[in-house]
């Protein structure tokens, strides 16, 4: 069954801005102003149907390491709460994925800008979304952003611990003209009809939950952890929570995001506050 598109400005969250792949020199500064709110009613008009039966940027001549890890203190979920939260990377192929932007807090030290959780950009047309955490799938949403128009994908995982994972998916970044929302509002419901789990279903960490379709390099998932679903909105940084294999796949492809914003000057850590 065809499910309509439903815009939805009060799911907002924030989102990452890199330029286009037209624009690959500079990737203009994110709007940090719209904090994500998820809603505490759900409509089941949002939600997929039951499911039935992914241009290359060149990297940097020199990528400098930053040791990510060492920056990391843990929050949030300690080892001896009932339901200790684990991490791992929403996305099924890390191959396809050529940058990361990593998480910034407002104050952060190294000055780089503001950001509440954490990039994969993409240069596949398409690649298997994976649920990076363990709980309740909540909801999927397609999202008409404001002020600019384009459309993205919202879904929301609560985990068995309470905190609140949100994923968007985004088919790009930055400034679109007409045609391109145009595309992305097609991607978008796309994205929606191949989510292949429904509202409160069960989801395990590593699980395949849908898709990201992208139009060019800027295509990302940008994943947030909120501590509850509750006021005020406390942020954490999903790399606390994951394997050290895992974060330190993430070190290169976050000083390649680096490079390209900064042009070498900033070699940020995972979690920068």
């Amino acid at each position: 069954m065809r499910r309509l598109m439903v815009p939805v400005a009060v799911f907002s969250m924030l989102f990452t801005a890199c330029a286009s792949g037209d624009q690959p020199e500079e990737a203009p500064q994110e709007d940090a102003s719209a904090a994500a709110q998820v809603p505490d009613s759900l409509t089941e008009s949002t939600f997929a149907p039951e499911p039935t039966t992914e241009s290359t940027s060149s990297d940097p001549e020199e990528v400098v390491e930053s040791d990510g890890s060492a920056a990391i203190e843990s929050t949030g979920s300690e080892p001896d709460d009932p339901s200790p939260l684990v991490v791992s990377h929403p996305i099924a192929d890390l191959g396809a994925m050529w940058a990361s932007q990593p998480y910034a807090t407002q104050e952060n030290e190294i000055g780089i800008q503001f950001h509440n959780g954490v990039d994969y950009f993409v240069n596949q047309r398409e690649v298997t979304v994976l649920s990076a955490v363990s709980g309740t799938f909540k909801e999927a949403r397609v999202m008409e952003r404001q002020p600019d128009g384009a459309f993205q994908v919202n879904l929301m995982i609560v985990t068995d611990g309470g905190q609140v994972v949100t994923y968007s998916l985004e088919p790009s970044a930055g400034p679109a003209d007409s045609a391109k929302i145009a595309e992305q509002a097609i991607l978008s419901q796309q994205m929606l009809d191949a989510i292949s789990v429904r509202r409160n279903d069960r989801v395990e960490i590593g699980q395949p939950i849908g898709v990201l379709l992208g139009q060019d390099e800027w295509a990302h998932v940008h994943m947030t952890i909120k501590q509850s679903n509750g006021q005020p909105e406390i942020w954490l940084c999903p790399m606390i929570f994951m394997a050290i294999d895992e974060r330190d796949e993430l070190l290169e492809p976050t000083q390649v995001w680096a490079d390209r914003l900064y042009k070498g000057s900033k070699s940020p850590a995972l979690c920068n506050e």
